[in-house]
């Protein structure tokens, strides 16, 4: 009988334990998926934007990139802190033909809010970045 009475609660005890366990796992799911997530959508972002710098005339394909990179990111609805941070670098490609084609190349950061999955230990935030270039488009605009 005094075995038995030792083990009295210890099913309560590991049914606690087990039940924490699966809730740290569950909040570390749910932050890797945020970031996951977060970086396809700045992907995303980032060729939108490389698209609009192509398209725009000289000199506007700054703004025309920036709008359109926090434009995307809010349609799905990622919360960059302090908003998306976005470089435009024009260059050249040999593209095969007679002379060489103008690229826009646009990056993308965001530092992705985890405040509300994250636990104590690990990072508020995480910078998710993601580039993508163009052909400018000398037709429609960029080109002159």
């Amino acid at each position: 009988m005094r075995a038995l009475e030792r083990d009295r609660g210890a099913a309560g005890v590991e049914a606690a334990l087990a039940v924490t366990a699966i809730l740290a796992v569950t909040w570390f799911l749910v932050g890797a998926l945020r970031i996951t997530t977060s970086g396809g959508d700045v992907g995303a972002a980032a060729r939108a934007a490389a698209r609009a710098a192509a398209t725009a005339r000289r000199g506007s394909e700054q703004s025309a990139a920036l709008s359109v990179a926090t434009a995307a990111l809010a349609d799905r609805g990622v919360a960059c802190a302090g908003g998306p941070a976005v470089a435009v670098t024009p260059g050249f490609t040999d593209a095969g033909g007679a002379q060489p084609a103008r690229t826009m190349t646009v990056s993308v950061s965001c530092s992705v809010q985890l405040d509300d999955v994250t636990l104590a230990f690990s990072a508020p935030t995480r910078v998710v970045s993601a580039s993508a270039t163009e052909f400018v488009d000398p037709i429609r605009g960029g080109g002159g």
